[in-house]
């Protein structure tokens, strides 16, 4: 009985932070956007220039959560309204209102601002996905109390009840404020800062009090119900040890990055048994298809391999045919393969049960479809995809190739010269278009379209094909040698040095943790000076540079600086990862990947050069 009562005192004490749900009444007007945009004027650029940069945040947060079939998130900033309006509040029809003081509060602190504010969207965000809208109900009973009808009586002692007592609600509050941290860090936002860190401003106090039972009209806070300095404090203390959490999804997404799909594929899989979402499923669904891609290759051999050239925004192909593979000896390279790529269609779809809109996933589902020999499936999830991305050359190249395999070939031949029309220097439709009239006999139309191809890719893997299906001999003459390239250091660390080389003046890490296994465990140091080592057996595997650190890579780029400048030094880089946190332009031969956000240098990493 004593632990049941402690149970129930420790779950009161987590009433959270921002909005408790139940679903509100349909006939409810508060529960549309259409009732804020028509009785609240809307805050816009033009009135504060933090508006802007409110809708870029909440864009890059609903990236990494994602959307629910038929609902459409939309965010309106109320430009007045007073005590009227809440501070945040999340409605049925996908609106996601926040009121003026929302952004004071944020960014009363301006360098932790855009980290609290996107914490504070992902909460409502988490609350669309999770159906949950008890908090319009709440707000509805403070405002009727204030008015005192006693037609409305029974509604307040309703709502009064439950928030000070009823254990769902706060249970559900909790879930969504743990989403939000999640879905704020996986979109690249500094949440720890926040929760570790509160500095002047103690920031979940405020919509702790927000939802205060005593702001009801009447109401005398249960003696077991927290007080709102109480509740600000096991927010913080449960958001903590969910940021213990985040480090397997930031880990995981170090090697995904950097190519090493089965160390990620494992981090990624175990941050998943706690927080489920598209975005996670969607990484561990792409680093499964890059390790089929390897078996199958293995499997079928270089001459047999799938004859066509599919584009996934994962991988550059030439590395991906570099992938080393544990070994695993009650397997062969075909049961691996359809191990994997079964894993990997699993994934995809799941991404897509939880976000239906998400293109990305339905391109990818549609390539792992056509390696299981299931084009006709193929063609379905790629024509949704190009629902969504109808100016895709990737989807629409991939579009073709399944219409070939599923005996369309004038839809195929349509797809790829749109794809080819759409980005005149990507290669892929131009090697397909060439695979199709040589495999009709048409040599000529085939020659002049790989000729195109090979003017964009004169000596890669496709090439060779080219080469010896017209039996022209070598595709290109050997490159001339490269200059080495310069050796990459995070200030005297490198890939491959050891642990012990770590300069102690850096002091003690912030954060150490141990991965995947008490046996040979990768190891995570995060350092003050914004530098992250990773290391195996005492050996740096990967170092990783965000703020604050000042210094520059081998080639004179800091955080900061313009994408052209990358572009300039380095070259146009050869794999391009899309992810609602920036770019990843990575660069096998020299042993670095760029993190690119909004044109500018969010980060960068270092790996063993290809």
């Amino acid at each position: 009985m004593a632990i049941r009562k402690a149970a129930r005192g420790l779950l009161r004490l987590a009433f959270l932070v921002l909005l408790v749900p139940i679903l509100a009444s349909a006939d409810d007007a508060r529960a549309r956007l259409e009732f804020w945009k028509t009785n609240y004027g809307e805050l816009t650029a033009a009135d504060d220039p933090r508006v802007a940069r409110a809708h870029e945040i909440f864009a890059r947060v609903l990236g990494a959560a994602g959307k629910r079939a038929g609902v459409e998130p939309r965010l309106f900033i109320v430009k007045g309204g007073g005590a009227a309006v809440p501070l945040a509040i999340a409605l049925p029809d996908g609106g996601i209102v926040i009121s003026r003081q929302v952004l004071d509060i944020c960014y009363k602190e301006p360098d932790k601002g855009d980290d609290r504010l996107a914490f504070i969207l992902a909460h409502e965000i988490a609350h669309e996905l999770k159906d949950d809208f008890w908090h319009l109900k709440f707000f509805e009973a403070v405002e009727l109390s204030q008015k005192g009808g006693p037609a409305d009586k029974a509604a307040i002692d309703e709502v009064r009840k439950i928030a000070n007592k009823s254990q769902e609600p706060l249970l559900k509050e909790m879930q969504c404020d743990e989403y939000g941290i999640v879905y704020a860090s996986m979109a690249g936002f500094d949440t720890r800062a926040i929760v570790m860190e509160d500095g002047q401003v103690n920031f979940f106090r405020y919509f702790a009090a927000a939802l205060d039972p005593e702001n009801i009209k009447g109401t005398v806070r249960d003696a077991e119900h927290p007080s709102p300095d109480a509740r600000a404090a096991a927010v913080r203390a449960r958001l903590s040890q969910v940021l213990e959490f985040a480090d397997l999804f930031d880990l995981g997404l170090l090697f995904y990055r950097t190519g090493d799909y089965e160390k990620a594929a494992a981090l990624f899989a175990e941050f998943l048994r706690y927080y489920p979402g598209r975005e996670v499923y969607h990484d561990l669904a792409a680093c499964h298809h890059q390790t089929a891609l390897r078996c199958h290759r293995e499997w079928k051999g270089a001459d047999k391999d799938f004859p066509f050239k599919l584009s996934l925004p994962v991988e550059a192909e030439t590395r991906a045919r570099k992938i080393v593979l544990r070994d695993k000896p009650a397997l062969d390279w075909e049961a691996r393969f359809k191990e994997e790529i079964g894993k990997a269609v699993e994934d995809y779809r799941q991404a897509l049960a939880l976000d239906p809109s998400y293109w990305l996933s339905a391109n990818n589902l549609g390539c792992a479809l056509m390696l299981q020999e299931n084009p006709y499936e193929a063609v379905a999830s790629l024509q949704k995809a190009l629902q969504m991305a109808p100016d895709s050359p990737l989807v629409n190249n991939n579009l073709g190739v399944a219409f070939q395999l599923a005996e369309n070939p004038q839809k195929a031949k349509e797809k790829l010269q749109a794809a080819a029309k759409l980005s005149p220097t990507y290669d892929a439709p131009l090697y397909n278009l060439g695979l199709i009239a040589f495999l009709a006999g048409d040599k000529a139309e085939a020659a002049k379209q790989w000729k195109a191809y090979l003017e964009i890719d004169p000596s890669g893997a496709f090439a060779g094909r080219i080469a010896a299906s017209l039996g022209t001999g070598p595709a290109s003459q050997p490159a001339a040698a490269k200059p080495e390239p310069v050796p990459e250091k995070v200030a005297v660390l490198g890939v491959g040095d050891y642990t012990d080389a770590i300069p102690a003046g850096w002091g003690a890490p912030v954060r150490k943790k141990s991965f995947l296994g008490e046996e040979n465990p990768v190891v995570l140091m995060v350092y003050a000076n914004g530098v992250t080592i990773v290391a195996r057996e005492d050996e740096i595997v990967r170092l990783s540079v965000s703020g604050p650190f000042s210094g520059q890579t081998a080639k004179g780029i800091a955080l900061g600086a313009d994408g052209k400048k990358v572009a300039a030094l380095y070259g146009p880089p050869p794999t391009v990862l899309p992810s609602t946190a920036g770019e990843t332009w990575v660069y096998p031969a020299q042993g670095i990947a760029f993190i690119v956000r909004d044109g500018k240098v969010a980060s960068w990493i270092l790996f063993k050069p290809a």
